[in-house]
């Protein structure tokens, strides 16, 4: 993953009040921290929040698909596959899709399902959710299928899905639920957010060894819910605790910046954040607008802090330790000093023009 990733991500989904992709393997814990957070997104986004227990509901249903399909997947399959978890929002649509391998001979009983639910209006998916409750079969296709009735029944819209070849003997089988808050019945069109955009995002995350990408409000109390995912629930892809403490502390001080610096948007503090792996190291990523009139004197800084050696930097972060106390100095931009004390490579960073107003700002930090 490199700089330029961080705007790639942004331009392809400016446009969402919030996106959260994770693509890494699902545990509980996982599952729970992803749904906590989609659900406090959900909260602070006006008009959302009426659709919180469904939406939680068809999350935990995504995640028992990726279970159930994982029981039949090798440990050394487990071990290469990614699973893929993505919630967005654009107005009063909130998409949710999910990723994972599946075995190839099993391929046509999930598609004859899958053709089976969606051909059924409300009453009959009802019916065929008790059928299935008290037979355990969906038409004699095999397997129960209650997951993916109670996703058509609760989000009243037809389930998107589709499969992606991974090898001889896997596919990814990918599915999406559009939920509308104002629970219209109209079904909702699939050429607003096809599910083949979710199936290219999840690739681009692949490539880039991506594990985790949000774009969404980082005010200072949005900050919280992010860092618990890292601080909680990526463990398994840290070597050391002391490796965890690291990028812990890059990542609180970059959405920091984000929340005290950026463009506000209707006290709005939108950015973007993107953790990644290299055979180097993690890499944490993060973007967001900027005032063009604040460029050269943010440019200059990290300038200025990439020229200077660690005992200087130690000397500075000293200096401004004690200017913090100052109430006009506002914290005096300690935080990218501290960083830069800390980490092992200069910062690379990047501001993209946007329009007159502004440009957006990225930075790439290698921790």
């Amino acid at each position: 993953m490199d700089l330029n990733t961080t705007f790639w991500f942004f331009e392809k989904i400016k446009d969402d009040n919030l996106c959260l992709l994770y693509n890494g393997l699902i545990s509980d814990d996982i599952t729970n921290k992803l749904i906590e957070l989609s659900e406090y997104n959900i909260n602070n986004i006006e008009g959302l929040s009426k659709m919180r227990k469904k939406a939680s509901f068809l999350m935990a249903e995504c995640f028992q698909n990726i279970i159930r399909h994982g029981e039949m997947v090798t440990d050394l399959e487990k071990h290469m596959n990614n699973s893929f978890f993505l919630t967005r929002n654009w107005n009063d649509i909130y998409c949710i899709a999910s990723g994972n391998l599946v075995l190839k001979k099993n391929i046509h009983t999930i598609e004859a399902q899958m053709e089976v639910v969606n051909n059924l209006n409300k009453d009959e998916l009802k019916d065929l959710y008790l059928q299935v409750l008290e037979h355990n079969e969906i038409s004699g296709k095999g397997g129960a299928g209650l997951g993916l009735i109670e996703m058509a029944r609760k989000s009243g819209q037809k389930l998107q899905f589709e499969f992606e070849d991974y090898n001889k003997s896997f596919s990814y089988f990918y599915n999406q639920i559009l939920l509308r808050a104002d629970e219209a019945p109209e079904a909702l069109s699939i050429s607003h957010s096809p599910i083949s955009d979710a199936v290219y995002l999840h690739k681009k995350m692949q490539e880039k060894n991506i594990l985790v990408v949000q774009k969404g409000d980082f005010a200072q109390e949005s900050i919280l819910p992010v860092l618990k995912i890292i601080d909680n629930n990526l463990k398994n892809v840290f070597e050391s605790s002391s490796s965890k403490k690291r990028i812990f502390h890059v990542i609180v001080e970059l959405l920091q910046n984000i929340s005290k610096h950026c463009c506000k948007n209707q006290k709005i503090s939108e950015g973007i954040i993107l953790l990644g792996q290299s055979k180097k190291g993690y890499i944490i990523n993060t973007g967001n607008y900027i005032e063009n009139s604040k460029v050269d004197a943010l440019r200059d800084h990290l300038n200025k802090l990439n020229s200077m050696s660690k005992e200087e930097l130690k000397s500075l972060y000293f200096s401004k330790l004690k200017e913090r106390y100052v109430p006009e100095n506002n914290g005096a931009g300690i935080g990218l000093i501290d960083l830069a004390r800390k980490i092992a490579s200069p910062f690379v960073f990047d501001f993209h023009p946007i329009d007159n107003q502004k440009s957006f700002f990225s930075i790439h930090i290698v921790a």
